[in-house]
Order: structure tokens, then C-alpha cells, then sequence
């Protein structure tokens, strides 16, 4: 039966032989799944794990890699001083913006969070003397440590897989400790998590921070990759297609948020080659699941196929319907 460790174990042996199993484009590719991925666990984390909806995701991938661009281009800094301060602005808008937008559940913080990236936007698109204005900032290049080049594809991506290896067992870990625990009782009940002594807008704002950090280590590995930060990275578009993509993948799976990235990646490179026509047929896939499958995303297919095939597929991470559990119970 195929689990989910003897996945990872495959998923862990492909990454390492990838720079050799690939081409330079497929590698780019999943450069691209690893960088954008870490955004959308940033969010599939808190929507998984917290019940919130978070549209400020892009806003702290943004400013990671604006400050890295203006401090390593602009001020001439050198590594690690632009990432370093990257994350530390992020996570310090994380901590901001929390306080701010958790005061608020449900569709009023989706709506606040929202209205934060903007701001992040229009200050990107609007101050141009430091941000850039439309062009952005280009030029940024990775840096040289001990003679090793990181502009080099495959020592770039050995880097970023081992920190995004190392940031996603941190994740599994957090998820699986007493945090996580006290996290997603918070997600079915503040009111009672209150009564019972935890301090709930602590560990919100907690959890609120740690995202903003995820998704800042991902914007840092973009603008090092690209060479370039412009304000579309913190654009509506684009947060819409990352709360989509976690939608995709399944929002209430561990594994969603980078299943929904891989496709989408994957899907931009095959159907680009078939037609012009690529945001029509995403937008149709993306309809599709969220009328269908809004909380399982990709991982509703597992549960329409036949029950001991869909074991042999991993069908132990889904779980049963209230009528199996039921049936099983009486058994």
C-alpha cells in the first residue's frame, strides 16, 4: 500500500536526483513549485489550522524581496544583511498587520487582510524613489559565499529544496505539537478555547507572524532567482491565484497548498504550449473545484474512485464520511 512516508521518501529521492532527471526549463519549473509553494503553505497553514483566510500573504512575499532589492541594489549592502532584514520586515508587518486585522473573524478579517495588501500595492506602485514604481527593482543577483556561486541553477536549487525540506517538517512538527492542537481548537471554538484559559488572540497572532515569515522566505528565493521584484508580485491578481491555488490542492490537507502549486505550474507550461487560452481553462478547472470540492480540492478525486483502490492510492490521509464512520463504529 502506498503511504504517505513512502511518498515523501520518493518525493525527497526525486528532489535530490531533479537537477539531473530535468531540463534547465523543467528545473526552473520547480524552482518556481518550491518558491510560490512556500507562499501557499503560508497560507494553507492558517486556513488548515486556524480558520483564517488570509489575503496579505503576497504583501509579506513582497516586501521580503523589495528589501532585499533595495538594500542589496539600491544601498549596496552585502549577504546576509537584504535577507536578513527581509524577513525581520516581514514578520514585523506580520506581527503590524495581526494586530490590526484579528481583531476581526471570518469574512471581516478576509476583508481587512485584503485591504492591507492593497496598501502594500499602492505604496509599492506609488513611491517610486523607493520602490521603483511599475519597473520595480531589477538587477538582483544571488550571492557568492566561499567562492560558490549561487547564480548557478543547480546550487540554487539544492539550497532552496533543503529550506523548503527544513521549513515544511517544521511545519508537520508545529502542526502535530500542543500549539497545533490549541490552534485548531481555537478554529472550532474561541469562544470555549477563551473559557478554558488559552489566550486566543496570542496564539493567532502567533500563528499570523509564523505564515508571514513562510511566505517572506519565499520571497526571498524569488527575487534571488528572477533577478527582479515589481509591485504585480503584491497585486490582487496575484492573491487571488495563490488562495486559489491552496483551494485547488485541497485546503483542509497538509500537502494541499504544494499539490495545487505543482499543477498550476505544471498546467501554465502544458496548456501555454496547447493554446493562448490559459487563463480561460485555469479559470474553468478553478470553477469547477470550488463548486465541487471547495474544502478537498484535488483530493476529492482519491474519494471518487473505489474504495480499495483508493487506499492503495494513500485514501488513509482522507477522511471517512460520517456514514463510513458510522458503519465502521458499528462493526
Amino acid at each position: 500500500m502506498i503511504t504517505e512516508r513512502r511518498c515523501l521518501i520518493a518525493g525527497l529521492v526525486f528532489g535530490c536526483l531533479a537537477p539531473f532527471l530535468l531540463s534547465d526549463y523543467g528545473l526552473t519549473t520547480l524552482i518556481g513549485i518550491l518558491y510560490y509553494g512556500l507562499m501557499a503553505f503560508s497560507l494553507g497553514f492558517l486556513v488548515r489550522n486556524v480558520g483564517m483566510i488570509s489575503l496579505a500573504q503576497t504583501a509579506f512575499f513582497g516586501l521580503a524581496g523589495y528589501m532585499v532589492g533595495i538594500l542589496g541594489v539600491k544601498a549596496g549592502w552585502a549577504f546576509p544583511w537584504p535577507p536578513l532584514a527581509g524577513l525581520a520586515v516581514a514578520l514585523l508587518a506580520g506581527l503590524l498587520f495581526g494586530c490590526i486585522a484579528l481583531r476581526t473573524f471570518d469574512i471581516s478579517f478576509l476583508m481587512i487582510t485584503l485591504a492591507i495588501g492593497q496598501l502594500c500595492w499602492a505604496l509599492a506602485q506609488q513611491w517610486i524613489s523607493v520602490f521603483g514604481g511599475f519597473n520595480g527593482i531589477q538587477g538582483i543577483r544571488p550571492p557568492v559565499i566561499a567562492g560558490l556561486d549561487f547564480a548557478d541553477p543547480k546550487l540554487f536549487y539544492y539550497t532552496l529544496f533543503a529550506v523548503f525540506t527544513f521549513i515544511i517538517w517544521g511545519l508537520r512538527k508545529l502542526v502535530d505539537s500542543s500549539f497545533g492542537l490549541a490552534l485548531r481548537g481555537i478554529k472550532e471554538s474561541p469562544a470555549r478555547m477563551a473559557a478554558l484559559g488559552y489566550a486566543v488572540f496570542g496564539l493567532r497572532l502567533a500563528a499570523f507572524g509564523l505564515a508571514s515569515l513562510v511566505a517572506a522566505v519565499g520571497g526571498i528565493f524569488s527575487v534571488y532567482f528572477t533577478g527582479i521584484i515589481t509591485p504585480s508580485v503584491l497585486g490582487l491578481e496575484r492573491t487571488i491565484w495563490v488562495l486559489l491555488i491552496v483551494i485547488l490542492g485541497g485546503a483542509n490537507y497538509f500537502w494541499g497548498p504544494l499539490l495545487g502549486t505543482a499543477c498550476v505550474m505544471v498546467l501554465d507550461v502544458v496548456i501555454s504550449s496547447l493554446t493562448p487560452r490559459y487563463n480561460s481553462v485555469i479559470g474553468l478547472i478553478f470553477l469547477l473545484i470550488v463548486l465541487f470540492a471547495t474544502d478537498k480540492g484535488l483530493v476529492k478525486l482519491l474519494e471518487l474512485l473505489p474504495r480499495p483502490l483508493r487506499a492503495k492510492n494513500g485514501g488513509s490521509d482522507v477522511p471517512p464520511s460520517a456514514a463510513e464512520y458510522k458503519g465502521e463504529k458499528h462493526a
